[in-house]
């Protein structure tokens, strides 16, 4: 393997599709003829090559933001009012459409979005002799909306979030407490500090932008790791390099920014397909800092587990070649990555990052218009090839 040429490659591709489709939120035309170029792309160096369309709830996935300023202002309305069972019954919608919508990536409030269409691309390579098991790397073509909190003041970024989600707990309290005890004082207390509450609540209106970002490290540099590799792969064919019993899929999931929708209508479409043969799917994300490199342990806000022993696996393989690795579950309210779909049924799957991922921590590129294919690391890149090539070639020299 040219690991060198391999990387040139993908950083050479990024830079040319994103300069083409600068901007490719999912239910727009702009991703699916996005996905139809990639799907031209995979028809080169595949056996075969797919792009399988489902309909997503535009919008949806980060719709409950803008429905707990609704519901948080109409608390503090109906607290004026003396209406305090009203405040607490929306204060624990608030919290059960937070749960379900964000934390655990359920489809609690789709249905109030248009529907739209969107698109999978994936390409298929078959081994020279009968299929044990098969490996799917995977990244997203979609790119992130604009975070505002992240352009403006993103220090605040903390505060204005999980401040603002604290404030909704507060109401859930004081309106209770409210009718529990009568008393004045205390009515007075919560007004005041529901109101005070509103100052935080209403910023979370201009959370996001209805614009794209550029999404180069997030994510199409890990598309075009995929679809590299599957080049590299395919031209092992009829040589002595050849795989003997192991299937490589090289994927790119739509709407990974709408909740992991694509990888969810890959999933279910495919499922009986990827129990019945041993899959393994290797998913990256946003490598913008080869010194930040992991892999993670837990998905979709640590609600999902993913395989520890394909981790250590990995890890191995990067301590041999002297690459920093770290393993870690996702935190809490961070959210999630394709692989979390995958883990849901049992694949070993993981996600293999290069960032600090945490609220208050990430990179400057990260949902905003400065990701382009400058930001995204070199080594980085470099370094994911390697490793995931490594595991692809000795997974196939393992007896099944």
């Amino acid at each position: 393997m040219n690991l060198d040429k391999i990387t040139n490659d993908v950083i050479n591709d990024t830079r040319k599709f994103v300069d083409k489709f600068d901007e490719r939120l999912a239910g727009t035309n702009k991703v699916l003829l996005a996905a139809d170029s990639l799907y031209e792309e995979a028809n080169k160096y595949s056996d075969n090559a797919y792009k399988e369309d489902f309909k997503i709830n535009k919008g949806a996935f980060l719709g409950w933001i803008n429905l707990i300023v609704i519901l948080y202002t109409l608390g503090v309305l109906f607290i004026y009012l003396n209406l305090a069972y009203i405040t607490l019954i929306l204060a624990i919608t608030s919290l059960l459409v937070l749960y379900f919508q964000f934390i655990r990536y359920m489809k609690v409030i789709d249905f109030l979005f248009k529907k739209k269409v969107a698109r999978n691309v994936y390409g298929v390579i078959e081994p020279k002799n009968e299929v044990k098991k098969q490996v799917i790397i995977s990244g997203h073509h979609d790119s992130a909306p604009i975070f505002n909190f992240f352009v403006h003041q993103p220090k605040l970024y903390n505060l204005r979030v999980t401040g603002s989600i604290s404030f909704v707990f507060i109401a859930l309290i004081l309106s209770t407490l409210n009718l529990l005890i009568k008393n004045n004082l205390l009515f007075l207390i919560t007004k005041i500090t529901l109101s005070l509450g509103l100052v935080l609540i209403l910023q979370l209106w201009f959370f996001r932008s209805k614009k794209g970002t550029p999404g180069a490290g997030d994510n199409m540099a890990s598309t075009m790791i995929a679809f590299n590799l599957g080049k590299y792969y395919y031209g092992l064919k009829n040589t002595d390099k050849e795989l003997n019993n192991t299937r490589i899929i090289f994927a790119s999931f739509d709407a990974e920014e709408e909740g992991l929708r694509g990888a969810r209508a890959f999933v279910n479409k495919h499922k009986e397909e990827l129990l019945k043969t041993k899959t393994y799917l290797l998913n990256i994300e946003c490598l913008y800092d080869a010194d930040s490199l992991f892999f993670l342990t837990s998905d979709i806000n640590n609600t999902v587990k993913l395989s520890e022993s394909l981790v250590d696996k990995l890890i191995k393989i990067g301590k041999e070649h002297n690459i920093s690795l770290e393993k870690k579950d996702i935190a809490v309210l961070t959210g999630g990555t394709d692989a979390g779909e995958f883990g849901k049924i049992g694949v070993e799957a993981t996600t293999i990052m290069g960032m600090p991922w945490t609220n208050n921590n990430r990179n400057t590129a990260y949902h905003t218009l400065n990701d382009t294919t400058d930001k995204v690391s070199v080594p980085a890149v470099k370094n994911t090839i390697l490793i995931y090539s490594n595991f692809i070639n000795e997974l196939d020299k393992e007896n099944v």
